[in-house]
This record gives C-alpha cells, sequence and structure tokens, in this order.
C-alpha cells in the first residue's frame, strides 16, 4: 500500500469535518423561518431544504467513503508482521497522529517513529 493510500483517510476525514461545517452554515436543526433571515440571498425554504439534502447526501457519501478506507488500512496494518511498526501505523494513519504525538505515546526518543516507519518502508 502506497503512502498516498495509506494518506487518503485523512483527507476524508477533513472531507467530513468540512461538511460538518457547512451544514452548520445551513442551519443543519434550525428552523427555516430564521434560516431566512441569517442566510443572505436564499429566500426560499425549498432551497435551503434542497441545499441541506446535497450537502447532507455528500457526507453521508464521505463517511461510507471513509469507512470503507479505514478498514483497507486497517487490514494492510494487520498483515505487518512487526508489532511496533503496526502500532506506529495505526497511530498515524488511523489515529491520525502527528509523529511528536505518536513519539510521546511510545516513550522513545524525538523523531524515533518516523525513522522506524521510513525505514520499514524502504525495505
Amino acid at each position: 500500500m502506497t503512502e498516498k493510500e495509506l494518506s487518503k483517510y485523512y483527507w476524508l476525514r477533513k472531507e467530513i469535518k468540512d461538511l460538518e461545517e457547512r451544514l452548520a452554515e445551513f442551519g443543519y436543526g434550525v428552523s427555516a423561518t430564521k434560516l431566512d433571515k441569517e442566510i443572505s440571498g436564499i429566500t426560499s425554504t425549498e432551497s435551503i431544504q434542497e441545499k441541506r439534502v446535497v450537502i447532507i447526501e455528500k457526507w453521508i457519501s464521505a463517511r461510507v467513503s471513509a469507512l470503507e478506507e479505514y478498514l483497507k488500512i486497517e487490514s494492510y496494518i494487520e498483515s505487518v508482521e512487526d508489532s511496533e511498526i503496526r502500532q506506529i501505523m495505526r497511530y498515524r494513519f488511523l489515529d491520525l497522529k502527528k509523529w511528536n504525538e505518536i513519539d510521546k505515546l511510545m516513550i522513545c526518543g524525538k523523531d524515533y517513529a518516523k525513522k522506524k516507519y521510513y525505514q520499514y518502508r524502504k525495505k
């Protein structure tokens, strides 16, 4: 599995967060009357509802894609024989931790996890 494939989950999670923010902008869970007053340029309740539906459909699709990618990455990580590398990869690609956070979690020196991971990738 390539670095790009391993990072795909990260970008899907970012997309989901963006879609959730857009839903909040369109007042997900807020009355249409209040929305009409708050959102300039949108006067029709139907228009608001249509935009909500489109964003919710994108959000659901992104969530499904993220879950599929998560499962692919988890399956790949499970195939790695070295338990330390598996742990590093889970922290990095599934828990979306930064390298310095992984070093702290594993109680090791600065850049240890990153170096260990890239040494493994070179093999």
